[in-house]
């Protein structure tokens, strides 16, 4: 969440702020330290009931919010507004098995995020794989201690698990702070926490161009276009709603379709192919998910939307971006061309559109504000479904159906619908910001 708020508001406002950030990391440290404290004491200090009401207020203005949301995201305001809600309502509820319910309920969340990483670094193995497979392996131990009686019988269970996440918090906020000193343009917010042998530091090249975003409302100038599996398939798919979405579909013949993505903006346009076929065979699937250099393959660039739409097919969704960063995004475009690597897992279609996308957005809002708009996005629902579905991207691999999730995560917080509830410019809005997210 932290990253893509601060890939928002832009290196200038890092420049600016960095030592203010950084004391404020630490005193959010020093406070997620006492609240831990005081969990393992019981909760003698920390105000339960009120951080329940306060959770209960913030689960009534998601399910509210969910009412002007479409598609994947109003599914999300739901899920996130409901779990809410049940864990503020076993707070207020002061029943004796409240809090070992909630212990359950957290331990359990703790317990899938945990697997999950341990069997995405196993499979995947990223770089770092073995530093991410031990972030499991905590993940899963801490779920086993909330899961424990130990040391409060359950009743500092909610600050327990509020301090730890202050604390790593943190620790990424610190961590971040010590690598952002210097970004050279072009270069993102996550390019300098990625692994591997790329000098960040060093200035990108790229055609002098002014860094004023473009603010055209007329036609919109940047699309990342997605073919969805289901949508590019030749015939009728099966019917495997979270399969056909974020994986591959696979129509009644047998023949597999994963999809595709791309990105337009004006005369740049970013489209990876593999140049050489790769052997989809199940007995090399594993294998093959492995981002390891000797999975890379010679890639190709498509030259244009219109030819490689005539070559194969329309794309049947697109996320259209008024407000971008033209110089940045011709600077990750030149630099990205540097190298014609195409890797089904870390270096393939989708990983290229977001990634661009990303370097697009750079500093897009920073002319809005400064701290006030930084604190704003730290509270939007959109951005924690935008680091959600990052994080789950970066440990398995981008797929195009993650891609249209995650642009349209990042348009909402980029060009926010605004909802009126006294008249009937809710509905013109909302079909406005649909209308522009592609839906």
């Amino acid at each position: 969440m932290l990253q893509i708020a601060l890939l928002l508001c832009g290196r200038e406002f890092i420049a600016r702020n960095r030592h203010l950030f950084t004391a404020a990391v630490l005193v959010w440290g020093l406070f997620g330290a006492m609240v831990l404290t005081d969990g393992m004491l019981g909760a003698r200090y920390f105000p339960l009931t009120l951080f329940g009401w306060i959770m209960l207020c913030e689960s009534l203005f998601t399910l509210i919010a969910s009412s002007g949301a479409v598609g994947a995201k109003r599914g999300i305001y739901l899920f996130k507004g409901g779990i809410t809600g049940t864990v503020a309502l076993l707070i207020l509820s002061g029943l004796s098995g409240s809090n070992m319910l909630l212990a359950i309920i957290l331990g359990f969340v703790c317990f899938l995020s945990g697997a999950f990483l341990m069997v995405a670094a196993w499979v995947v193995r990223y770089p770092h794989w073995r530093r991410a497979m031990a972030g499991g392996v905590c993940q899963v131990l801490y779920a086993v201690f909330l899961f424990q009686p130990y040391p409060t019988h359950h009743d500092g269970t909610v600050p327990q698990f509020i301090g730890v996440l202050m604390l790593l918090s943190a620790a990424d906020g610190l961590l971040l702070s010590l690598r952002m000193r210097n970004l050279a343009p072009g270069v993102t917010i996550f390019d300098v926490q990625s692994p591997g042998d790329t000098d960040y530091t060093k200035p990108v090249t790229a055609p002098a161009l002014s860094c004023q975003t473009n603010t055209a409302v007329n036609k919109p100038e940047l699309r990342v276009l997605v073919w969805t599996p289901a949508g590019s398939a030749c015939r009728d798919t099966l019917p495997r709603p979270v399969m056909t979405r974020y994986i591959a579909a696979v129509d009644a013949g047998g023949v597999i379709s994963t999809g595709h993505a791309a990105l337009e903006m004006e005369d740049v346009y970013i489209s990876l192919y593999p140049a050489v076929d790769i052997d989809r065979s199940p007995s090399e699937f594993f294998s093959m998910l492995r981002a390891v250099r000797e999975n890379d393959v010679p890639g190709k660039f498509q030259y244009d939307y219109v030819s490689e739409a005539a070559a194969w097919c329309e794309a049947d969704r697109q996320v259209c971006f008024h407000s971008f960063s033209r110089s940045s995004l011709r600077a990750f475009d030149a630099h990205y061309r540097q190298q014609e690597i195409y890797n089904l897992t870390w270096r393939n279609c989708s990983s290229s559109v977001a990634y661009a996308l990303e370097a697009a957005l750079d500093g897009v809002l920073y002319r809005k504000g400064g701290w006030f708009v930084f604190l704003g996005l730290l509270l939007r629902p959109e951005l924690l479904i935008a680091a959600q579905l990052r994080r789950r991207a970066t440990t398995m691999a981008w797929t195009p159906g993650l891609v249209l999730d995650y642009s349209r995560a990042l348009h909402g917080l980029v060009h926010p619908v605004r909802l009126s509830w006294l008249g009937n410019s809710a509905g013109a809005n909302s079909r406005e910001g649909r209308k522009s997210a592609g839906e």
